[in-house]
């Protein structure tokens, strides 16, 4: 017999699983590290090309008779995640308050009591006493530095001697990776009221120690003489920023012990201490418990990375083999649990393996003999305990027909205790959920364990969707769905691979549904399409006519996740809700593993149609022949008022407006042609102001609502503007919808408005450009009247 590695597989067809409160399914390959990418804003692809220097995606403008700062997304500049905490207590100032009143902390937030707890359900054990660690124990430590875990830079994290117990009663940790306990294994349990989904993701952070210390600093300690005052801090993930929490040392004890989440070691409390910053987040212990709660969203809280959760239990084995195989080399996370539906508490079967508990997916290897080959998959149980005692196991007969040179290779890919080999078909068979948890590629270049994988490359982008400007609902709603976000994937035919693409899409969301003005979550999703090479943008034309090559569940959750596999081509994603006009911040990342080039689509802001040069030899002939300059000219003196220009456009408003102008419109209108400030119009320029009335009414017709010849859809922005010769960008377009429309109803007097604002703006922007040019700077005072007269 002998024995290979497995190597990342490859998906000739796109693949979804569903999962619990995340959506789902399918893998990847990648060779060299990259950091996340970041989302062009322009709609030329080539004019922006993102570099990667010092391990940081550096944007590079190619400005085609354009300035570097109007191509260059507004949004998308940082890194995966951001570390910056926005109106949240600082952290040393709180201490140092502490320290100078000589007063142990406690929390305003989250005050030690039954709120801290429950909200609905008491908890059964009772009567339950809040206590701080050292009224527990005489020599609290906030994390034992006895054992360290070593990253040795291959993938794996080893054991190693820590030297002595820690030093004094509150000794600071100086771990490479401790998680406690002793061997190297993770020395927390749930205690009487803890909750396991919370305890497996926890534990499933000791093959990252870095991942570990960025949740749980380790400048903290119990030692009065430098930094104790009652206060800790921790780190959670929350749409796309690390959120730093702060709590008091109170902690709710029975009978003296612990009852949520704790360390086997009595004197150790970091544990604790994680649970109940983690509830404080979600508004009480009871929400970090039961059934809203699972492993896929708390390892999203600790790691910030996008996971997949898969069902195992009716999934095809062929299906769940590819998932592996494909994610195993790549910088990705597997969590694999038991879960029994008619028992929620741990238990030890008779195969060896632990209900409630999380086993990380460590490897795959391929056994052939005389029946054929025979996948098997590496695990390890972070507990050090519970491990297979079924075939491939450590003293199973079926090792005896190996080599003994295969019999030390996977020994030696055995590196950790609590390590272990089972068959594929048992894994399938036993294991109820599949985690998988992809990196990022800032993550991956911190985290020395997961540099044997495969990075990805990755982009990210922080949009909303908006009533009446591109919230378009999903395919069921062709007219509007293509008015969503869209993004732009170009994978080089040059290129004979196939690319893995995971695509994540977050709506923001509260971490306590029960707080006030809590945000409802919508049914979410998105579509793929394939889009020939020349097409810049979906239409509601295009999107009528072919089919979305992928289009996720809808589902109502905080985030939905596919893994699919593209070829060479351009293909757009469009996240989405189920139904339009819903109000939400998105956050979008995607995964690629081959070469390819992304970023939003998007428009240039350009007037391509000069109306007034067009029509400004044009004569403006009445029903009885006569030119109707000649005939104001005799009426009116050489200079217009607003009210003189609004009696004009009355006598003739059907030809050349949708419904009577207001005084409002005609002071726009005046602005269109007053150079001067003067609040009035040369009488010469009634013709061409009327042409441009004229053509816009055209454009405006193209797009009425029903019998209502006055009025739109704000939907329908976009496409009217090109029709009157103008394009704008994203960014702007809001603004104008903002700005114009009304419960997502544009009228033919706004349409107006905005094109006078739009075609003021390009006029006094190259006015400005001249000034400039030359040397003379822009006053203050030029600055006011720009804003206020337009």
């Amino acid at each position: 017999m002998s024995v290979e590695a497995e190597h990342g597989g490859c998906w000739d067809s796109c693949v979804r699983l569903m999962c619990h409160n995340h959506s789902s399914s399918q893998p990847s390959n990648h060779r060299h590290p990259y950091a996340a990418r970041h989302l062009y804003a322009n709609g030329n692809k080539n004019g922006l090309n993102g570099h990667v220097k010092d391990g940081i995606a550096r944007n590079v403008a190619k400005t085609n008779g354009v300035r570097p700062e109007e191509k260059i997304s507004t949004v998308s500049r940082g890194y995966w995640t951001v570390e910056r905490p926005r109106q949240q207590p600082n952290y040393h100032a709180v201490r140092r308050s502490c320290r100078e009143r000589g007063a142990l902390f406690e929390d305003p937030d989250f005050p030690a009591g039954p709120k801290c707890l429950y909200k609905n359900k008491r908890p059964a054990v009772q009567p339950i006493v809040w206590m701080r660690p050292h009224e527990m124990c005489q020599r609290p430590k906030f994390m034992v530095d006895s054992t360290r875990l070593v990253s040795q830079g291959n993938g794996v994290v080893s054991t190693g001697a820590g030297g002595g117990s820690g030093g004094s009663a509150g000794g600071e940790p100086t771990r490479n990776g401790t998680i406690g306990g002793g061997g190297g294994r993770c020395g927390v349990e749930p205690g009487e009221l803890g909750d396991h989904s919370f305890l497996a993701a926890v534990s499933s952070l000791t093959l990252t120690p870095k991942f570990l210390d960025r949740v749980v600093p380790l400048d903290q300690s119990f030692d009065p003489t430098t930094s104790y005052c009652g206060l800790f801090r921790f780190r959670f993930w929350y749409f796309g920023e690390w959120k730093e929490v702060l709590v008091d040392d109170k902690l709710p004890t029975y009978k003296g012990r612990l009852v949520y989440m704790r360390s086997t070691n009595p004197t150790e409390f970091w544990a604790a201490l994680l649970e109940k910053a983690y509830a404080k987040l979600y508004g009480c212990y009871e929400n970090i418990s039961g059934p809203g709660c699972s492993t896929t969203r708390a390892l999203q809280d600790l790691t910030g990375g996008i996971v997949q959760s898969f069902g195992l239990s009716n999934q095809d084995r062929f299906l769940t083999y590819q998932v592996l195989n494909s994610a195993v080399p790549r910088s990705s996370l597997l969590i694999s649990t038991i879960t029994l539906k008619e028992n929620k508490r741990q238990l030890r079967l008779r195969n060896g393996l632990m209900t409630q508990h999380a086993y990380s997916v460590t490897g795959l290897a391929r056994v052939r003999g005389p029946l054929g080959d025979t996948p098997l998959v590496r695990l390890r149980n972070p507990w050090g305990e519970g491990e297979w005692t079924g075939p491939w196991s450590e003293r199973s007969w079926e090792w005896d027909g190996l080599s003994s040179r295969d019999k030390e290779l996977l020994s030696v890919r055995v590196r950790n205790d609590g390590e272990f080999w089972m068959s594929f078909e048992d894994f399938a068979r036993h294991f109820t959920q599949l985690d998988i948890v992809h990196v990022s590629p800032d993550d991956w270049m911190t985290e020395p364990a997961l540099h044997s994988k495969q990075p990805w490359r990755a982009v990210l982008a922080r949009r909303r969707w908006r009533s009446g400007y591109n919230a378009g609902g999903g395919p069921g709603y062709p007219e509007t769905t293509a008015m969503n976000p869209q993004f732009h994937i170009g994978i080089p035919r040059t290129s004979g691979n196939k690319c893995h693409v995971v695509v994540s899409v977050v709506q923001q969301y509260d971490t306590d549904p029960e707080a006030k003005g809590a945000r409802p979550l919508f049914a979410i999703g998105f579509a793929v399409y394939e889009v020939p090479h020349s097409t810049s943008r979906l239409t509601p034309q295009f999107v009528a006519q072919q089919q979305p090559l992928d289009v996720t569940n809808h589902s109502v959750a905080r985030e939905v996740v596919t893994f699919f596999t593209l070829p060479p081509g351009d293909y757009i994603v469009v996240p989405q809700t189920n139904v339009p006009n819903c109000d939400a911040k998105f956050l979008l990342r995607i995964l690629t593993d081959e070469q390819s080039n992304i970023w939003e689509v998007n428009d240039d802001n350009m007037v391509f149609k000069n109306i007034s040069a067009e029509f400004l030899e044009d004569t403006v002939i009445l029903p009885d022949g006569k030119p109707l300059l000649n005939k104001l000219m005799i009426k009116y003196p050489p200079e217009l008022d607003v009210i003189q220009l609004q009696k004009i456009l009355r006598t003739h408003w059907k030809a050349y407006l949708a419904e009577k102008p207001s005084l409002e419109l005609c002071k726009s209108l005046i602005m269109l042609r007053d150079v001067n400030i003067s609040g009035r119009i040369n009488v010469l320029d009634i013709p061409v102001l009327m042409h441009m009335l004229q053509f816009w009414k055209i454009a405006f017709q193209k797009f009425e609502k029903g019998v209502n010849p006055t009025k739109t859809s704000s939907y329908n922005l976009r496409p009217l503007l090109w029709e009157a010769g103008s394009t704008v960008s994203n960014k702007v377009l809001e603004c104008l919808v903002l700005r114009f429309a009304k419960s997502r109803i544009l009228t033919s007097e706004c349409f107006i408005m905005a094109m006078v604002r739009l075609h003021l703006a390009h006029e006094r922007y190259h006015n400005l450009d001249t000034k400039m040019s030359k040397g003379n700077p822009l006053s203050l005072e030029e600055l006011i009247l720009m804003t206020i007269y337009s």
